[in-house]
């Protein structure tokens, strides 16, 4: 996979669709939907692992399994 170095960009910052599991909390009312102006980073290693980060604080990241890399 190629590499992407950090990049960060600030702008506006929302979190959509919702995974099933996020959603029915949401429902229930224990969920609290965010806007926010804030900086954006994301870095993807030669790996695969991608990190999301948010205001410098990570937010999300991956990594992919070991059989399933991609070359």
């Amino acid at each position: 996979m190629k590499e992407y170095p950090e990049t960060h960009q600030t702008g506006y910052i929302s979190i959509e669709n919702l995974p099933d599991e996020v959603y029915h909390e949401y429902v229930r009312g224990n969920y609290n939907p965010v806007h926010l102006t804030g900086d954006f980073g994301i870095q993807i290693a030669e790996d695969g692992r991608v990190w999301v980060c948010i205001n410098g604080v990570a937010f999300l990241r991956f990594k992919p399994k070991e059989e399933d890399k991609q070359q």
